[in-house]
């Protein structure tokens, strides 16, 4: 079977051939000649990435209660999620690039701000990544309780295992996808017919919408509800690797949109239909409305449910993420090795197995307090996305029929303005509660390495060469209209 050719560096010996890490031509552009995404495959990674089921909503429940968790997921799919989405298809339409929302802030707003954007990923990446094995760990003891030291074992291999179906190419990587999207699914869809006179003749929650302490119901709830809605313009780091990217990213966002959004209100209508209180719900919980709904059999669906979401997330997590490095070495922001390209699988090779090396080190930090750290870092990355959103229109504001965000400057800063104000809706509780203002502390003093980080990068590496634009990238790649 002949391999794929990559880039100019066919000529390389044994199986990784390694392009210009760094390539001194500002014009050329990260060029992945390996299998490619389509729609399906695409919908579904986008499904796994932002979303994976309606697993990770319980402890929204518990620190919001039902009613203003339904409402938060009702709203923010409106002003976080919505905008987002409109967001991505337009960048992506506008700079499909290998490396996605690096590029687009790099082009928008200069060398450093491109770099933050990447290291802000990062930062939310490493936190996000560690919770993923120890959900499967909470849901795997819903039917076989475990140890610590089990749990650590189960969390290893879940990121060795993720790694492997990378290191196979981004197409096994899509078509895992979508095997794995139906199977976390059937359980809930299982759930909402067993449910659906919960939903046919549904009454509200009880209680009120905010309990005692406005500040934690409200910012804790958020902040877990925009945890699990967040992550639209992942996948565009792996643009390079989507057939006909351009409109095959913007079809795959319509899709999934509503996916995500009734993948989380009908289970949560099923199971919170006439409650009055949340305060029992944990990590698990769907497993025990299943058995309440369905029996035994029910509950394990759920519970194995669980499991191959965490496993799945972290697996389309694993494919963009794993991007982020090569595409930062080909920058010269980080060594050459981790810009090698894996001559059989058209996949960075090296790049996967540096995250797998450092995820795994991450395993034994467990499910702490990290979601607002993670969402701390995703809404600074975004703040950047947006600002690029904004810059861009005035730089190119000539699209020749690509897609763009409908309804002027109206639209556009709406589209801007929503996801922020949802953000800072969550500051309330960060500045308020004890250990969690501890943890915004951290977030904040994390960030502010990003220019000291620059500054070594560039020191050790040498950065990127001066000059050039990604539009010169994709006049040579054959990508421009």
């Amino acid at each position: 079977m002949k391999r794929p050719s990559l880039d100019s560096a066919d000529h390389e010996r044994g199986e990784l051939a390694t392009p210009a890490a760094a390539p001194r031509d500002p014009r050329a552009a990260i060029v992945m000649r390996g299998g490619k995404l389509g729609l399906l495959s695409l919908t579904c990674v986008i499904y796994l990435v932002v979303s994976g089921g309606a697993y990770g909503t319980e402890d929204a429940v518990r620190i919001a209660g039902p009613r203003l968790t339904l409402l938060l997921c009702v709203l923010v799919p409106l002003t976080l999620g919505v905008p987002t989405a409109l967001m991505a298809a337009e960048l992506n339409a506008l700079m499909p690039l290998e490396g996605g929302f690096y590029f687009w802030v790099k082009e928008a707003l200069g060398p450093f701000w491109g770099f933050a954007e990447a290291y802000l990923t990062l930062l939310y990446t490493a936190v996000d990544m560690a919770i993923y094995p120890v959900l499967f760990s909470a849901y795997l003891a819903f039917l076989y309780p475990l140890g610590t030291g089990g749990q650590l074992a189960i969390g290893i291999a879940l990121v060795w295992l993720a790694g492997l179906l990378n290191f196979l190419g981004v197409r096994p990587a899509g078509n895992s996808a979508v095997l794995l999207t139906a199977l976390l699914l059937a359980p809930f869809a299982a759930m909402v017919v067993f449910g659906l006179g919960h939903l046919v003749h549904w009454r509200p929650p009880g209680g009120r919408i905010f309990g005692s302490d406005f500040a934690l119901a409200l910012g804790g709830g958020l902040t877990i509800v925009i945890w699990n809605f967040s992550g639209w313009e992942n996948a565009s780091v792996v643009a390079g690797e989507i057939r006909d990217t351009r409109r095959t990213y913007q079809h795959a966002l319509a899709i999934a949109l509503p996916m995500v959004v009734l993948g989380y209100l009908l289970p949560l209508g099923v199971a919170l239909s006439g409650v009055h209180s949340g305060a029992n719900w944990e990590i698990g919980w769907y497993s025990e409305i299943g058995r309440q709904l369905g029996g035994p059999a029910l509950g394990t669906a759920l519970a194995l449910g669980g499991m191959v979401s965490a496993f799945s997330i972290f697996t389309a997590a694993m494919l963009w993420v794993s991007r982020m490095p090569f595409v930062l070495a080909r920058e010269s922001y980080l060594p050459r090795w981790l810009a090698e390209i894996w001559r059989t699988t058209a996949a960075p090779g090296k790049s996967i197995l540096a995250c797998c090396v450092l995820f795994t080190m991450l395993v034994p930090l467990g499910f702490v307090t990290l979601v607002i750290l993670d969402v701390f870092f995703y809404m600074g990355a975004l703040v950047l996305e947006l600002s690029a959103l904004v810059v861009m229109r005035r730089k190119r504001p000539a699209r020749d029929g690509l897609f763009m965000i409908g309804g002027g400057k109206i639209g556009l800063y709406l589209v801007t303005v929503l996801p922020m104000l949802t953000w800072c809706a969550t500051f309330g509780l960060a500045l308020t509660e004890g250990g969690i203002k501890d943890d915004f502390v951290i977030a904040v003093a994390l960030a502010a390495t990003t220019y000291p980080a620059y500054e070594l990068c560039r020191r050790l590496w040498g950065g990127p060469p001066p000059g050039g634009s990604v539009f010169d990238a994709l006049s040579s790649s054959g990508e421009t209209r």
